[in-house]
């Protein structure tokens, strides 16, 4: 689940993009408009600054930065409490009621080899505990500085960029909080093994996506989630990408040219947004 956080969607090779020396930005022309679509990962090492050039020409150029979410919402303190408040348990209940005893147990190892009591998220939801653990991973990975998108967010507010979005905050908060309704034990089970691997696949995901090589990312980042998650993966890629293919097309109707941020892992697969874009006659070219 973590590989979902950076901050999820192979066709590249079909859409004729060349993914070599290139970046995870993409120009998107219907021959009369334009607008650019960037790859992001929500959370990067110091060392992945500065950004490859292709989002800096794309970000000069854009009139409208278009993001996942309202990105000056879910960075707040009141919205932080409501993330917390739905992702809790309430009276005597904790995450130990829904897990196995094989699978709690699998936990508590691991809280305590990073030496951190099972208190501190016992009464963590499935789902927020998921995320929780991953981040623990991800900065002590060397992950710790901004992603793509807040660094562009505060890029933008400097220069008075108008801001879209896709989806509400709340809307987002609905996708975190069930994505694991119904297989919570498995869901843990899955992030506690497969944050073994986290280490390992972060060098070549980041690799993947600043070179643009979307094929390969789908490869390391993706194939496992679906093959283990069908319902989740479903959820909170495929039904999103075709949620914002409407948006995108309104968009692309104006004289503006817009700047779309989103998750890089919403970008590859056969129902992966840059399918969905060469499907609707869009002219596809990928920036070096």
């Amino acid at each position: 689940m973590k590989r979902l956080l950076s901050g999820l969607a192979l066709a590249v090779a079909a859409l004729g993009v060349s993914v070599c020396e290139a970046a995870s930005v993409w120009q998107i022309s219907d021959g009369q408009n334009t607008l650019y679509l960037g790859g992001t990962l929500h959370i990067l090492s110091p060392d992945d600054y500065p950004l490859p050039e292709a989002y800096n020409t794309a970000f000069e150029q854009a009139d409208i930065l278009v993001f996942e979410t309202d990105m000056a919402t879910v960075a707040s303190p009141a919205f932080a409490a409501k993330v917390m408040q739905k992702n809790t348990y309430t009276e005597d209940k904790t995450i130990a009621d829904v897990l196995s005893a094989n699978t709690f147990a699998m936990l508590k190892d691991f809280l305590a080899e990073r030496h951190l009591p099972v208190e501190q998220v016992i009464k963590f939801k499935p789902a927020m505990l998921g995320v929780t653990l991953t981040m623990m991973e991800y900065q002590r990975a060397g992950l710790t500085s901004k992603g793509v998108d807040a660094h562009f967010f505060a890029k933008g507010t400097q220069q008075d960029k108008p801001v879209d979005w896709f989806e509400s905050p709340d809307e987002q908060l609905a996708f975190l909080s069930q994505m694991a309704d119904g297989q919570e034990d498995a869901f843990i089970r899955y992030t506690l093994e497969d944050i073994k691997e986290l280490k390992s696949v972060v060098g070549p995901m980041k690799k993947h996506w600043r070179n643009g090589d979307m094929e390969a990312l789908y490869d390391i980042t993706i194939e496992d989630f679906k093959r283990s998650y069908p319902d989740v993966f479903e959820d909170l890629l495929v039904d999103r990408n075709a949620n914002w293919l409407p948006k995108i097309k309104q968009l692309m109707k104006t004289p503006e040219t817009e700047f779309i941020l989103v998750g890089t892992l919403h970008m590859p697969g056969e129902k992966g947004v840059l399918t969905l874009l060469a499907d609707q006659g869009y002219t596809i070219n990928q920036l070096n």
